[in-house]
């Protein structure tokens, strides 16, 4: 018989976590790298960030590129300038599949990647999904890019 996880983050277990972009970096990495694409995408150069919020353009590179820790007041400031919600900044992107699973459905997920390949088939025949939709296990070969 098999048993259910009672582990509230499963994902990290089972190494899902690893096989998603972007995840290997800290939060702290994206967070930084978030502001400074959207900084480009504003064409705001580190000097107009500064002066909007009244520091030096050396502090705000400093914060950018990981020199100096970057504290709650700081990013709220960085997210001001930028007029960016500080929570889509710190949301994190690799993951947004994830975010709307509760967590029974994540250890469900978790577990369908625990059983053996003849139990996902019989689990899939009587949720009746098709099988080129089904989840991938992580025992399946990855699909081919086609035409």
């Amino acid at each position: 018989m098999y048993s259910v996880s009672l582990n509230p983050k499963p994902l990290q277990l089972n190494e899902l976590w690893a096989t998603v972009p972007g995840v290997s970096q800290t939060l702290s990495d994206r967070v930084r790298e978030r502001l400074r694409a959207e900084a480009v995408k504003k064409k705001l150069s580190q000097r107009e960030i500064a002066d909007l919020l009244r520091w030096s353009q050396s502090r705000v590179a400093k914060l950018l590129t990981g020199r100096v820790e970057m504290g709650v007041d700081d990013l709220a400031g960085l997210c001001f300038a930028l007029d960016l919600r500080l929570t889509e900044v710190v949301r994190d992107h690799g993951l947004e599949f994830l975010a709307e699973m509760t967590p029974t459905e994540l250890r469900i997920l978790e577990r369908l990647r625990q059983i053996p390949q003849p139990v996902i088939d019989a689990v899939m025949t009587l949720l009746d999904v098709n099988k080129n939709t089904a989840l991938q296990t992580r025992r399946a070969a990855p699909p081919k890019k086609g035409r």
